[in-house]
């Protein structure tokens, strides 16, 4: 079984976007004021850089997905 890649960032925005692209949210971690989100799955690094170069999502789907990890970010 391959190891799956892992993307890592502080931007919620591209989090979402990965998050609605069906990545799966492998981690949180928090330095000072700062959380970094990981992400795994196949691919992922080149679907990150899609997020910069104009990749699109479904609205409905990106806002669930930035509600939840801003929800996710900000629990205690």
């Amino acid at each position: 079984m391959d190891n799956p890649e892992i993307v890592s960032t502080q931007n919620l925005y591209e989090g979402s976007f990965l998050f609605c692209r069906g990545f799966k949210l492998v981690g949180k971690k928090r330095d000072g004021s700062k959380i970094t989100l990981s992400f795994a799955g196949k691919n992922v690094r080149e679907e990150a850089l899609k997020f910069y170069n104009g990749g699109k999502v479904e609205a409905k789907a990106y806002s669930d997905a930035y509600r939840t990890l801003k929800d996710y970010v900000f629990e205690r």
